[in-house]
């Protein structure tokens, strides 16, 4: 395949300085009718008792609750001036608690979390972890197997000799002399004079440890990488590895990131992908609870309780329990959406990370997660009836339903490597079939029997027959062949173009037989859309948009009012459309894009698709499960 070297960029520097102040809009108000409430990861949740619990995060996150857990509310009323992870709070009373994070970063607490002080801890360290078993005697763990303590309720902290310089993860103390740490590789330590010296002990395995509990001052659990799980009942003399019966969602064992009991026998420990594993017998046995009550990485999980139970994760993620871990309820979960696509005025999906999909059959008043059976990105979504659709992500995923959602199932294999295990996807050329187990970026319907798909490394493949089956396709030109491609539009059954990394272009015009390719400019390019063979626009990093009239022969460069990455454009007619992108971006123009304009925007979330219904109506999704309306 040749190079396609007739090409021009053209930019219209006057008219887009003129329109880079104006901020009008040329359309109705932008409505966001779904966005997180909290946006942050939550990685650690404590109960001091049944009414006042703290969960930590991301961003500087502290939500505290005084009922229960009916409400939440931020601490402190007004946002921290720095915005640093926190990874562990430990309360001792309603009263007076600590939290511990990034840079060094111990806080306490003396009235319930209203106020915060900024304690001196003479580290920069990244801290893990805390503990303090009275108001006076505390610990905090982290890299480089830091210990440091405090004897005076951490005003000063002095360092331990650990004896090693694996990060330390987890520590806590049955009494002021008598404690435990647990970290990297394996590492598992233990005092018996309060920290002044600290002694190896063997814990069997040679994965990360991430999370220590100890029922009492005999028995205990550690947790972390590769599903690993191991439990002492004689205050650590000797650890034993239990068979935690992790899923290999991704082909290896899930990290364990959190444990706790509620007594000798019962416990629960959180894991990767939403999983929660439970065990009645001490830990002899383990299993995953299904369905998982969430898809997102499940940090921490605590007992309030012997059926009160609390856990957080990534995505804002919130579950509580009230039957000891038998069942979920869900307060928050908020995964970044990343395509929508309306099949009519009513019929709509959305998906996004974690395996997310969403489902509106009333034309957006009311969106439903539908299970997708798949914990990894999801990236493209199109239906080819009311009823039959099709899923794209990464690790290859292609997943089908054929009752509008209400089951989807993988038409692909994650594990497939190349070999042809995956029966309805072929790739006929040996020396590309590899590209079979790479993941997909976008998805598109032409018609209800052509569509194409598009990924990583060039990845190309057709339907022609409703998605039946899919053949690998071949972009014919080593320039681009290894270029990742985001972005995919089909005019009709034989014209479709295609968008990706270096100012990537290839369009066919013969059901993707032979492809032509041509480097635009060296932006990325994150979306394409074509409103027949031979106008389209193709939108990217740094604000950049490009349009052809004539097939693609020759590029011009659009002027935007922005410099944010642009994650999707739509164009109603030759004259009207809309991008959007990072920050919250949405520009509108009303002449086929020789002008573009910002439109007012209710959120500073990362926008990720535009599309539209049949009824008329914009629809935008974005990060921290944002959905947005015109």
């Amino acid at each position: 395949m040749k190079m396609n070297k007739r090409w021009q960029i053209a930019t219209l520097v006057a008219i887009g300085l003129l329109l880079i102040s104006v901020a009008n809009t040329f359309s109705a108000e932008w409505t966001a009718i779904r966005e997180s409430e909290w946006q942050a990861a939550l990685i650690d949740v404590y109960f001091v008792d049944q009414q006042h619990g703290w969960i930590v995060g991301a961003d500087s996150t502290i939500l505290h609750t005084s009922d229960g857990g009916a409400t939440w509310a931020s601490q402190p009323s007004q946002p921290f001036p720095f915005k640093n992870e926190f990874h562990k709070v430990r309360f001792i009373n309603p009263q007076v608690g600590w939290v511990a994070g990034e840079e060094g970063t111990v806080l306490k607490t003396l009235d319930g979390g209203t106020t915060w002080m900024k304690l001196s801890t003479g580290t920069r360290a990244a801290l893990s972890t805390i503990f303090f078993v009275d108001e006076q005697h505390g610990w905090a763990g982290g890299d480089g197997g830091l210990i440091i303590h405090s004897a005076d309720g951490g005003t000063t902290w002095t360092r331990q000799e650990t004896g090693t310089n694996n990060a330390i993860r987890g520590v806590q103390f049955a009494t002021p002399a008598v404690g435990w740490a647990v970290g990297d590789a394996g590492t598992v330590i233990h005092t018996s004079n309060g920290g002044q010296t600290w002694v190896a002990q063997q814990g069997g395995v040679a994965a990360s440890l991430d999370a220590l509990y100890m029922l009492n001052d005999q028995m205990g659990w550690a947790v972390g990488g590769n599903g690993a799980l191991i439990h002492t009942a004689d205050g650590g003399q000797t650890w034993a590895s239990q068979e935690s019966n992790v899923p290999n969602s991704n082909g290896m064992p899930e990290p364990i990131w959190g444990v706790h009991f509620s007594d000798a026998n019962n416990g629960l420990s959180a894991a990767e992908f939403g999983v929660l594993l439970k065990t009645a017998d001490g830990g002899k046995t383990w299993a995953p609870l299904e369905p998982r009550p969430a898809p997102n990485r499940l940090y921490s999980v605590q007992f309030v309780t012997d059926q009160e139970v609390w856990a957080v994760g990534e995505f804002a993620t919130v579950l509580h329990s009230a039957d000891g871990g038998a069942s979920w309820e869900s307060l928050s979960m908020s995964n970044h959406l990343t395509r929508i696509h309306f099949y009519d005025d009513k019929l709509g999906w959305a998906v996004g990370l974690s395996g997310t999909v969403l489902h509106t059959n009333d034309g957006g008043q009311t969106w439903h997660p539908q299970y997708s059976g798949n914990v990894f990105e999801l990236f493209g979504v199109h239906y080819v009836d009311p009823h039959k659709g099709y899923i794209v992500g990464s690790n290859a995923t292609l997943l089908e339903s054929l009752n509008s959602g209400m089951e989807w199932h993988s038409v692909s294999d994650p594990r497939d490597e190349g070999h042809g295990t995956a029966k309805r996807i072929v790739f006929s050329d040996p020396a590309s079939s590899w590209k079979s187990a790479l993941g997909y970026y976008d998805l598109h319907f032409a018609t209800p029997q052509a569509g194409w798909g598009v990924g990583e490394v060039g990845k190309i493949v057709h339907t022609n027959d409703a998605g039946q089956t899919w053949n690998g396709q071949d972009s014919g030109d080593m320039m681009v062949a290894f270029n990742n491609l985001y972005g995919v539009y089909a005019v009709d059954a034989n014209v479709c173009w295609a968008v990706g990394a270096s100012g990537t272009v290839i369009k066919t015009e013969d059901a993707g037989q032979t492809w032509t390719a041509i480097i635009v400019g060296p932006d990325e390019l994150r979306a394409i859309y074509a409103i027949d063979a031979q106008t389209a626009w193709a939108a990217g990093s740094s604000g950049a948009v490009y349009a052809t009239a004539d097939g693609g022969a020759l590029w011009s460069q659009q002027v935007t009012p922005t410099d944010q990455t642009l994650q999707s454009i739509y164009f109603a007619n030759a004259n009207e459309g809309w991008a959007v992108g990072d920050a919250g971006t949405i520009l509108q123009t009303t002449d086929g894009g020789v002008t573009w304009i910002a439109q007012q925007s209710p959120t500073r979330s990362n926008l990720s698709d535009i599309t539209q219904s049949a009824d008329g109506t914009l629809w935008v999704v974005g990060e921290w499960g944002s959905i947005l309306r015109n």
